[in-house]
């Protein structure tokens, strides 16, 4: 398939701070790397840098993980969404906005195969700080109507780009709904929404007519099924090597994640290695490798 010589991983529920360390972790390996998570126990993660509010001071944060991510942007809330992490060398010679774009097209493109209408926001206003991801228009998020349902921020390292993301799949987790404030609750209720919410509003595809699709179609989706968070994170990984070419090549780009200094027979042998790994594992008790 065109770009090929991706590490495409869907990882098992873990810790917070597992999770932020693995994305440092591959980001200072700087290989080509796509890689979809969940949270275990919920979780609210900050931005770089970013000074936590009061009210995640208090002590009845029972069941609840508060870490620091390695890139900026908002609060973001764990353990009903889909979290991605996209590695891409520096030299690969793409720039952090088509990285960041291609990133939010890939969640809108993710929405449409459950018959939404998502719209990536590339340039929305750039106001400071946001503080809470979900709640404030910001660049590089992806709306469902006029609400928010996914964002993305970037950070660079010294030898690649590390993006994250997250797209909320379910309504926030029950410990994390027990100690957000009324006001920010309130909030959250009116300009965000979860992708099964959405799917029951608004999707072009009810419940009742979902059809089965095949691999031309990214895979099954479960006739009847409510969506899932392991859903999602595997048809994602299942697209993303297209939805990367596809991208690159309107933008003129070569699709290829080859090393540039590699020869043709040191590309051939290292693909050939890496595709023989990249196999769907359906059990989530060990990192998936997904191809």
């Amino acid at each position: 398939m065109i770009a090929e010589g991706w590490r495409l991983l869907v990882d098992p529920a873990r810790p917070a701070a597992r999770h932020m360390a693995l994305d440092e972790q591959l980001a200072q390996e700087a290989v080509p790397t796509l890689r979809l998570f969940v949270w275990d126990p919920p979780a609210v993660s900050l931005g770089f840098r970013q000074r936590p509010p009061e009210w995640l001071a208090a002590p009845n944060r029972v069941g609840l993980e508060v870490v620091e991510r390695p890139t900026g942007g908002g609060i973001a809330f764990h353990g009903s969404d889909v979290s991605i992490s996209v590695i891409v060398p520096h030299g690969l010679s793409v720039g952090p906005d088509m990285l960041l774009g291609i990133a939010c097209e890939s969640a809108a493109k993710l929405c449409g195969m459950y018959g939404l209408q998502a719209t990536a926001a590339l340039d929305g206003p750039r106001t400071g700080r946001v503080t809470y991801c979900l709640t404030q228009p910001s660049p590089y998020a992806v709306l469902v109507g006029s609400r928010k349902v996914a964002g993305f921020a970037l950070r660079r390292f010294k030898h690649s780009w590390l993006i994250q993301g997250s797209l909320l799949v379910r309504p926030l987790p029950d410990a994390v709904g027990a100690m957000l404030p009324r006001a920010v609750k309130d909030v959250l209720g009116a300009r965000a929404i979860a992708l099964s919410d959405a799917i029951g509003a608004y999707s072009s595809l009810s419940l009742a007519t979902r059809q089965t699709r095949g691999p031309a179609g990214g895979g099954a989706l479960r006739v009847g099924a409510p969506v899932s968070e392991e859903e999602v994170a595997v048809q994602w990984a299942r697209q993303w090597p297209a939805w990367w070419d596809e991208r690159l090549l309107a933008g003129g780009h070569p699709t290829t994640c080859a090393a540039p200094s590699e020869t043709a027979p040191e590309r051939t042998s290292r693909e050939g290695s890496r595709r023989s790994r990249l196999n769907l594992i359906a059990d989530r008790r060990d990192a998936q490798v997904v191809g």
